[in-house]
């Protein structure tokens, strides 16, 4: 399925209008089911339906379903739907946070975010800043997406050793995690050995998906929340954000190099 597509459009400039072009992300509703059961509705871009679907199970921690067949159809109404062959419970909707991405939350306090996502055991290993902002300039430069349509978030994988890796985009920040995640589910990898590459800002709902997929190191582009913060630290998580050619702000456990 496409990752973009050209619209017709009425580009406005130097006070006049004309009729044009413009490669615009694509953008469809996707369903996820296990059995009958609806396990999430996503707005995201229709490119790696299955690692979406396995990363979104694993960083939500419905369970790790790496052999699972995951079966998928696009319905007459354009939306697609993605069935796995595996018993899921979908979660009680009025205890999920809708997160601040979706314009609401209605959860306030960190103990009860916190409730369930585990603590990571690994140790931190120092990392040289200016090797995690060439990490960050390697995934900007293969964000073919994005090049394509400035409108497509980017998350990646990246170890010392390993370099970069399982790049992922998406019209939704979570669904590009959510692809990264299942990727590196598909491939082996070792979480805890990873660092978490984000395109643009960290909040608590990313965090939470690290920590339930035991990745310890967040590194972005963009801003980090209080509740983002708060959270790395209680997890022994650690999160490099505002990332520039010349500093960063550094949050959590971060070993002196």
């Amino acid at each position: 399925m496409e990752r973009s597509r050209r619209i017709g459009i009425h580009r406005y400039s130097d006070g006049r209008s004309h009729i044009a072009e413009d490669q615009l992300a694509s953008e469809t509703l996707i369903h996820l089911y296990s059995g009958v059961n609806k396990i999430a509705s996503l707005l995201g871009t229709p490119t790696d339906l299955p690692e979406l679907f396995l990363g979104h199970a694993y960083s939500e921690g419905y369970g790790l379903f790496v052999d699972a067949v995951i079966d998928c159809e696009q319905s007459r109404s354009g939306s697609i739907n993605m069935r796995i062959n595996q018993p899921l419970t979908p979660h009680v909707s009025n205890q999920r946070v809708i997160t601040s991405s979706c314009g609401a939350c209605n959860a306030d306090g960190l103990d009860e975010l916190m409730k369930g996502l585990p603590i990571y055991s690994h140790a931190h290993k120092p990392i040289q800043h200016e090797v995690l902002y060439g990490a960050l300039e390697s995934m900007r430069a293969l964000q073919i997406g994005f090049i394509e349509t400035g409108g497509m978030h980017a998350a990646a994988l990246w170890n010392p050793h390993l370099g970069l890796r399982h790049l992922s985009e998406d019209i939704g920040r979570h669904n590009a995690v959510d692809k990264t995640i299942g990727s590196g589910l598909i491939s082996g990898v070792v979480f805890g050995e990873e660092s978490l590459l984000l395109s643009g800002r960290c909040g608590w709902d990313l965090v939470a998906k690290a920590a339930r997929s035991g990745i310890g190191t967040i590194v972005c582009i963009g801003a980090c929340s209080t509740l983002a913060a708060d959270t790395a630290r209680s997890l022994g998580m650690r999160i490099f954000s505002f990332m520039k050619r010349e500093s960063s702000v550094a949050i959590g456990l971060v070993p002196r190099v």
